[in-house]
């Protein structure tokens, strides 16, 4: 038998409550609480992510650029273990905004996560970005590192570091990337011709 559970969250920034709805404990073990917000970016309440993607719901998300001393770009090749775009290429880090967080606290723990290392970020860009259905308020992040990374194998296959030129010419040749990724790659490196 399953035990019910009402979870309250206080969101940092604006100090906001939201809750959950009766969701069955084992489900909210193994299924992570997100934070579904309205069209201005405020927190609605909190459901598990398959909830907040079932019920087509707005949510946050963030992605890192991650620069060497050469000005190459972190490129990431998820895992094939992933249930959403196993195999395609994406941000150098990308991720959810757990309850409570600020994009910036998210970016920072995906960062750690991901790639193991930590380091100061600039905010980008800010944009609503609406893809199967659902629009995503996503928070874009640079950052250089000369750190050796320590890739996480569970969510990450492999990284390197490319021109962007060379990411250009990946596209063109057919290599699949996330929208964020092409969405933001676009808006600061032009056209993919």
């Amino acid at each position: 038998m399953s035990m019910s559970n009402t979870l309250e969250t206080r969101n940092r920034r604006s100090g906001t409550r939201a809750k959950t709805t009766n969701y069955p404990l084992d489900v909210m073990n193994k299924d992570p609480l997100m934070e579904y917000v309205d069209e201005d970016d405020k927190v609605i309440g909190c459901f598990p992510r398959s909830e907040i993607r079932r019920r087509k719901e707005n949510y946050r998300i963030i992605a890192v650029f991650v620069f060497n001393d050469k000005g190459q770009l972190l490129v990431q090749k998820r895992s094939a273990e992933l249930k959403r775009f196993p195999n395609c290429y994406d941000s150098s880090v990308g991720g959810h905004v757990e309850p409570g967080e600020s994009y910036e606290e998210a970016a920072l723990r995906e960062m750690k996560e991901e790639l193991g290392i930590i380091e100061p970020l600039e905010l980008i860009k800010k944009k609503k970005i609406t893809y199967e259905g659902v629009t995503k308020f996503v928070s874009l992040f640079k950052c250089f590192t000369i750190q050796k990374l320590k890739i996480n194998e569970h969510e990450v296959k492999e990284v390197k570091f490319l021109g962007i030129s060379q990411i250009k010419a990946m596209i063109k040749k057919g290599k699949v990337f996330l929208p964020v990724f092409r969405e933001f790659f676009k808006d600061l490196y032009g056209d993919f011709k």
